[in-house]
């Protein structure tokens, strides 16, 4: 009785473990099931952005490519250049005083020795009488002295005609030899009064010389009191007014009275590179454009070069002179130089754009088959502002990008843009 109880309940114990392994299969299987559904289209999404990343402008950017034009043998180079008067000047006084009269102002147009101010100096007048009048005196002294010497000589040869008569009479002893050497040292004496005579006319003639300089000195700061224009030209500054007091010179301690520049032949100063220097000569002709002439071009003549380039910027200095008679450009203009060069080498010209300058140096970004770009290191030689031209490094059947990205590397796909 025992034993059948017994077996029954491990059937029972069985049967309920069995059951308990089928639902726990059961769950597993349903837990699988909703995996599978939650993760499958997690991984279709996720190849998809995948595929679609790859294929993103982030990864293949979108560039535009331009392809390099053959350089004629004939070739323009145009620079920029600031316009300047050919002579400008800042007057400043030459003697001190105030401002009695002004007769210029901003513009106006003056001729070389034309009064533009006349400066009132009481001092300087006064000093030039004053040494106006030792000037005189000095005079009156030295006439007197020469009348001193005309006397001293008369009596020295008064002396001389004595002693040479008393002399013969001694020696006959007609005479005693007293009187003659009274007549002897009587002309020694008159003698010595001609020599000093002498040496006051010396002096009184410097002293007359000094007076006459110390005279020419005054009445020169005296003509400084009229501001003459030192050549022809237009009036650019007016510093002071009627009345002012002015100071000589121009150490810094007061403004200059007027400022004058020379508008009928303007020159253009231009930077030139180191490529062209030995292609520009003094004398070579030049067309000028200015951006406020529109439709119109000036003739201008190279007149000179600094003959030495600028250590940093491998630049020369170069003066091209524009006639301007019809006063229609002004100075402080911005203009364009266009020089005409001949050149003898073959070459490349490609936008500015195109050429990229880092720490590798100069070079240009190329285009290969396969998408793929390419640093390709370039010489230059002329900068002609938007364009450059290429020496070497390139030929005329690469394909170029236009503007290079910085973020463009060596071997990186692209996507070339349609033209």
């Amino acid at each position: 009785m025992i034993d059948t109880q017994q077996q029954h309940g491990l059937e029972e114990t069985r049967n309920r473990t069995q059951k308990r392994g089928r639902f726990a299969i059961v769950g597993c299987v349903v837990v699988l099931v909703l995996l599978a559904i939650g993760i499958l289209p997690k991984i279709a999404s996720y190849r998809e952005a995948l595929a679609a990343t790859l294929e993103a402008p982030a990864t293949h950017p979108i560039v535009s490519v331009i392809r390099p034009v053959a350089g004629s043998p004939t070739s323009e180079l145009t620079l920029p250049g600031n316009v300047e008067a050919l002579y400008s000047a800042s007057i400043y006084a030459r003697t001190e005083g105030y401002i009695d009269r002004r007769n210029v102002d901003i513009g106006t147009k003056v001729k070389a020795g034309e009064v533009l101010a006349i400066i009132a100096s009481p001092e300087v007048d006064q000093q030039l009488l004053q040494a106006r009048a030792m000037l005189a005196q000095s005079e009156a002294s030295l006439k007197q002295a020469n009348a001193a010497l005309q006397q001293a000589k008369a009596n020295a040869e008064l002396a001389r005609l004595t002693r040479d008569r008393d002399i013969p009479l001694g020696q006959e002893h007609a005479i005693s030899q007293q009187i003659v050497d009274e007549a002897v040292q009587a002309y020694d004496a008159r003698m010595a009064d001609t020599a000093a005579a002498e040496a006051n006319i010396t002096a009184a003639q410097a002293n007359v010389t000094a007076n006459r300089a110390n005279v020419g000195r005054l009445q020169q700061m005296q003509s400084f009191e009229r501001v003459v224009a030192p050549f022809d030209g237009v009036i650019t500054a007016r510093n002071v007014e009627r009345g002012d007091l002015v100071t000589t010179g121009n150490s810094g301690a007061g403004r200059p009275l007027f400022s004058i520049a020379q508008g009928n032949t303007l020159r253009i100063q231009v930077d030139v590179p180191q490529s062209e220097v030995v292609n520009i000569k003094d004398g070579d002709k030049t067309v000028v454009t200015i951006q406020e002439r529109l439709g119109r071009e000036y003739l201008g003549t190279v007149a000179r070069n600094a003959s030495a380039l600028n250590s940093a910027a491998r630049t020369m200095l170069t003066e091209v002179q524009v006639d301007n008679k019809d006063g229609s450009l002004l100075p402080g203009m911005y203009a364009q130089v266009k020089f005409a060069l001949s050149g003898q080498r073959r070459s490349l010209i490609i936008p500015t754009s195109s050429l990229v300058i880092d720490q590798a140096g100069m070079h240009v970004v190329t285009v290969e088959s396969d998408r793929k770009v390419h640093m390709q290191p370039v010489v230059i030689g002329r900068d002609m502002g938007t364009k450059v031209e290429v020496l070497s490094g390139i030929s005329a059947s690469d394909v170029l990008v236009s503007n290079p990205s910085d973020l463009l590397s060596d071997g990186q796909n692209v996507q070339v843009q349609a033209q």
